[in-house]
């Protein structure tokens, strides 16, 4: 299906809306008017954006649609549409979909054939990998990593040979938790932590993993961890990892030991290894 996204049509539009993440002034002109325009705002925390609305200067109709209530809400959002009302989609900050809620509406618009407009506007990723001092020719945005270390170790491994600069969101109570992983798997990367963006109390780190986890105590507020690109991609290209399977084998292991044994060695995922030994 092709969306035209500014024809006439008897439904009504989704309109995604970036908030400010730090300072109010960074809301864009069509945002507010946007905002004004539509006929029911949906957000992920009313508050928040009622607060928002408050310093805007506009009076909209607001209703609650967070991660855990999109399945609960997607019908009616739907006939909203379907009725030729316009609707609003926020999060508490920055552009709603990137790490905050919002796909399961979007996919059920699409399905529905109604239109969605999705506005420029902020969102950390951008001014964070700007400012790290770290390349931003090539990069890949992971958001957050899964909250079980076992889990995030899994998906940095699959991360760890990729030559683009990866982007992280984290929380200031798994900051440093977070970092020891991403060392463990990924080694003692540059890297650059920048906190705040747009508050009073903005902040960039730089530097090696170890430097950091060394020098700094605390770090709190909104994180993005901006981390290089494998350097080093080579560096396992002359292992011979079908002889040190073998020698572990040799030693009393089971194949599926010992193929466990150097995918952790390595820094691997085990179907990695397995593969390497069936060649």
């Amino acid at each position: 299906m092709i969306q035209k996204s500014y024809e006439e049509s008897e439904n009504g539009k989704l309109y995604l809306i970036p908030t400010p993440i730090g300072n109010l002034e960074d809301i864009t002109i069509r945002s507010i008017n946007i905002l004004k325009s539509v006929d029911i705002i949906f957000a992920e925390d009313t508050r928040q954006t009622s607060l928002l609305l408050k310093h805007l200067n506009i009076n909209k109709r607001i209703e609650s649609c967070h991660k855990y209530s999109e399945m609960k809400h997607k019908d009616k959002i739907i006939n909203i549409l379907k009725s030729g009302k316009n609707i609003g989609y926020v999060t508490d900050r920055g552009t709603p979909l990137i790490s905050d809620p919002g796909n399961i509406i979007v996919d059920e618009c699409i399905k529905n054939n109604l239109s969605v407009i999705s506005l420029p506007g902020p969102s950390a990723l951008l001014p964070a990998i700007n400012m790290s001092g770290i390349s931003n020719e090539r990069f890949l945005f992971y958001g957050f990593l899964n909250s079980k270390k076992t889990l995030a170790k899994k998906e940095l491994i699959k991360l760890k040979n990729l030559e683009y600069t990866l982007i992280f969101y984290e929380s200031p109570f798994r900051i440093f938790e977070t970092l020891n992983i991403i060392m463990e798997v990924l080694g003692d990367r540059k890297i650059a932590i920048v906190r705040e963006i747009s508050k009073i109390y903005e902040e960039i780190i730089r530097g090696n993993i170890s430097e950091i986890l060394n020098n700094i105590d605390t770090i709190k507020g909104e994180i993005v961890i901006i981390v290089e690109g494998n350097k080093n991609i080579d560096e396992n290209k002359n292992v011979d990892y079908l002889k040190e399977i073998n020698d572990l084998v040799d030693n009393g292991y089971s194949r599926r030991d010992a193929i466990r044994e150097i995918a952790d060695k390595y820094n691997m995922s085990k179907n990695e290894i397995y593969n390497k030994y069936k060649e």
